[in-house]
């Protein structure tokens, strides 16, 4: 509990908040004042990205869209606040409830992001140039990661004794390799039917929806909060961060996972090449890479072993996206054959 007089009295000034307590919640601050309760969003946005977040929140309420938790304008009617190091913006403050719907918290958070992926999609012609700057660059990118991982695992080999959290990455080594072969050549699939059908399409995308970016009311309803990486994109970019973020909580039962999709495409149904996107991000192991950054930076310390639990965790995940993302694509062709067929 910090004392009403605080560093973020100056922020509050510009709301005409005079707190009388101030709780500490990480980047939250609970503002509990005379008019009611706040809650304040400290963050790192720059002031583009700061106007990227208004506009998102703006043109989903002009759009109809009301599970967003609203942000608050200030007295000059501005949305942020920025100090220099920081951005501020203030919310009302929700508090979390018991969840008790029978469906999963992250079913009905897919559905959400169908929705806003419906409210906002649009069609846009196939700039060759454009996009394939960005196939290029993606596809660069992950080359030089999947260079990184087999320097790593070529370093391990050749010592007489290896680290446990060395030898438990060159077991998986080859398998990690094979995906990101696959995830590349998803990656091509899309590219080439989008110049086929020269078009594709873009969504708004919410950047991190998972259950840390929403709260549910007593009616088990999502409110999704913090669009700071709100933008346009590919929904399978979107698709794809939610999955990363959510799987722990499926306990990888598949048809829970699958289910998440059921409940998306009963907003917008994915394309074809959309799905080999959405494919080709998870199965690129981009979590692994990650975790050998980790363990490069503070290779030394006495935390081999959390470093290896962090590396198990995240190859037993890929190994169950390398079975999922499989599925995904099967359950595309075999409702297109089932399309077919009808016709």
């Amino acid at each position: 509990m910090m004392q009403a007089q605080s560093p973020y009295d100056s922020v509050l000034f510009y709301y005409d908040l005079y707190p009388q307590t101030i709780e500490d919640f990480g980047k939250i601050k609970k503002i509990t004042t005379n008019h009611g309760v706040f809650a304040l969003k400290e963050t790192t946005m720059s002031r583009h990205q700061a106007d990227d977040f208004v506009h998102a929140l703006r043109k989903l309420t002009k759009l109809g869209y009301n599970k967003a938790i609203p942000i608050l304008p200030n007295k000059y009617g501005e949305y942020t606040l920025s100090t220099g190091t920081n951005t501020y913006y203030l919310m009302p403050w929700v508090e979390r409830v018991e969840y008790t719907a029978r469906e999963s918290q992250e079913q009905k958070l897919a559905s959400q992001l169908g929705v806003i992926h419906r409210l906002t999609v649009k069609t846009q012609p196939f700039v060759k140039d454009h996009v394939e700057e960005a196939y290029n660059q993606l596809l660069q990118r992950w080359e030089m990661r999947q260079l990184e991982l087999k320097r790593f695992a070529d370093q391990a080999e050749q010592k007489t004794y290896m680290s446990p959290f060395e030898l438990t990455f060159i077991t998986h080594a080859f398998m990690l390799d094979r995906m990101a072969e696959v995830a590349k050549e998803h990656l091509k699939k899309w590219y080439e039917t989008c110049l086929e059908k020269e078009k594709y399409r873009t969504v708004l995308c919410h950047g991190r929806v998972n259950r840390s970016h929403s709260f549910f009311t007593a009616d088990n309803e999502p409110l999704l909060l913090n669009f700071e990486r709100a933008g346009i994109d590919t929904p399978s970019r979107d698709l794809a961060s939610f999955c990363r973020y959510s799987f722990k909580h499926a306990y990888w039962v598949e048809e829970e996972v699958l289910q998440w999709f059921v409940n998306y495409e009963r907003h917008l149904p994915l394309l074809e090449e959309e799905k080999h996107l959405m494919c080709a991000y998870l199965n690129f192991p981009e979590p692994i890479a990650f975790a050998v950054d980790s363990y490069l930076k503070n290779k030394g310390s006495a935390r081999e072993f959390e470093h290896v639990q962090r590396l198990e965790k995240r190859l037993t995940s890929m190994r169950r996206v390398q079975r999922l993302t499989q599925k995904l694509i099967v359950v595309e062709q075999q409702a297109q054959q089932e399309m077919q067929a009808d016709q």
